[in-house]
């Protein structure tokens, strides 16, 4: 039991660092590097700062299309190295990380969203749309700014 324990909080803190990553890397401008170009969509034509909401969500495949390839090739080195029960244990959490966040991040940028009426939801709202407002803070996405913390880019 306390080996399942022990890798949920690995694998959050885990998930947390590999998005961080990958969304700072979203802002790293790099000619080669085609996730800034991708993610660049999400800032500047869906959700600029002068309409960081909307009434129906602006939806982009780009990050799909962006995240997919880096992340099959991590989930490929854990399928190698760990049992198969532990595998399926991390791919279910992190699987159920991206779904939720998803939604969430789609509430975010919406008006008027049933989400409202919960201070927490408020909360990540203000710090993600501060991360759209200033694009080189508040990196991570959620409940959880751990990293950012660490990082130092974290910003109220």
């Amino acid at each position: 039991m306390y080996i399942y324990v022990g890798l949920f909080i690995a694998t959050h803190y885990l998930y947390n660092a590999v998005e961080y990553m990958y969304h700072k890397l979203g802002h790293y401008n790099h000619k080669y590097n085609y996730v800034y170009k991708l993610h660049m969509l999400h800032h500047k034509k869906y959700y600029p700062v002068t309409l960081l909401q909307s009434d129906e969500y602006r939806h982009n495949y780009e990050g799909i299309v962006a995240y997919t390839p880096p992340t099959i090739i991590i989930l490929y080195v854990f399928y190698t190295v760990l049992p198969y029960y532990y595998f399926m244990f991390i791919l279910s959490q992190i699987g159920l990380n991206v779904y939720i966040n998803d939604y969430i991040h789609t509430r975010v940028h919406l008006k008027n969203t049933w989400l409202d009426k919960y201070d927490w939801f408020l909360e990540i709202r203000r710090l993600h749309l501060t991360h759209h407002k200033k694009l080189y803070s508040n990196y991570s996405f959620g409940y959880d700014y751990t990293i950012d913390k660490l990082a130092n880019t974290y910003l109220e």
